[in-house]
């Protein structure tokens, strides 16, 4: 699991591994607050497959970095 600030925004990426195929999916959630109301923003269910799970988190943390700054 990596958390890490992309403009002021909470990214928590994550990463699991599948016991039959031993590859690893990933998935993250985007946090942050607006008007004092905290909002997020889920990605998950991706077909995107990887060898190692560092792989499939830095996926999701590019992708969630596109995002925010897509939907500023």
């Amino acid at each position: 699991m990596a958390n890490i600030y992309h403009n002021e925004r909470l990214i928590i990426a994550y990463a699991s591994m599948n016991p039959s195929s031993k590859d690893w999916s990933a998935g993250v959630e985007i946090t942050w607050k607006h008007d004092g109301q905290r909002r997020s923003h889920s990605i998950g269910g991706l077909a995107d497959r990887f060898k190692s799970g560092a792989d499939a988190e830095q996926f999701v943390i590019n992708l969630a970095k596109a995002w925010i700054d897509s939907n500023p």
